[in-house]
């Protein structure tokens, strides 16, 4: 019997998968977070990338080995083979890790892992597969995101705040060397633009709605379409339409 958690890792597969293709046309988000995370890391020899989408430059290391890369999307992989192909695919689901015991150095994982329906059994599985020391690196979205579309009345995701985050990481068996959590603001030309970056993205998939008491906006034709169009309007800075994203950076090396 399929379950619910895997009906919504089938759906997240497909449309990142979906979404391969013209991944870097929309990855704004993506491309600001990796330089802070990356910024960060102090990697070994033998790196994972969790929900490696299309791919990520790790040449910068000279202690890198041989990177490997983990996605549930068997789209996103192809893409990245033909970008880096010395990295080495794996098709998997990062609650469930296709990767023996102890033999990852560091993990990066790149605002993918808020799409787990159990991120303390990812967490987990992070751990197992890390060697004695090995570091642990990731950003994910959290609570309070988009606050833009929850004025619009769009369905908005619902993110794991910053102390649940911290709970899935046990002082027996990780050290926390950081964690901080950041406003990061991209900005599009108009609307359209900004959901194309959602959409684009592979992320449309709303796992759990956010509870708010704002109305929820039902778009039944063009008029509908123009007047939430002037409603965003409102928001436009001198860069163009914001939209705002937590995203919490953590750091944790295995103890055991």
């Amino acid at each position: 019997m399929n379950t619910g958690s895997d009906k919504l890792s089938r759906e997240v597969a497909e449309r990142f998968s979906a979404a391969a293709e013209h991944y870097h046309s929309y990855d704004v988000l993506q491309q600001q977070t990796a330089k802070h995370l990356l910024a960060q890391m102090t990697p070994g020899a033998h790196l994972l990338d969790i929900g490696a989408g299309p791919g990520t430059e790790f040449c910068q290391f000279e202690g890198v080995k041989q990177v490997y890369c983990l996605d549930i999307a068997d789209g996103m992989l192809k893409t990245l083979s033909g970008h880096f192909p010395t990295h080495a695919p794996i098709c998997g689901d990062a609650q469930h890790l296709p990767i023996a015991d102890g033999v990852i150095d560091s993990i990066y994982s790149n605002v993918a892992l808020q799409w787990c329906q159990d991120l303390p059994q990812a967490v987990r599985e992070a751990n197992r597969v890390l060697t004695q020391g090995g570091e642990f690196n990731m950003s994910i979205v959290t609570k309070d995101s988009l606050k833009q579309l929850v004025g619009l009345g769009l369905k908005v995701n619902s993110f794991i705040d910053e102390q649940e985050l911290l709970a899935c990481f046990n002082h027996d068996n990780w050290q926390l060397e950081l964690c901080e959590t950041l406003d990061v603001t991209v900005y599009f030309s108009d609307l359209k633009a900004l959901l194309l970056s959602i959409k684009g993205v592979g992320a449309s998939i709303v796992k759990q709605q956010q509870s708010t008491n704002q109305p929820q906006v039902t778009l039944r034709g063009r008029k509908d379409w123009q007047a939430l169009q002037l409603k965003a309007e409102l928001n436009r800075a001198p860069e163009g339409l914001p939209l705002t994203y937590n995203i919490s950076f953590i750091k944790a090396r295995k103890k055991r």
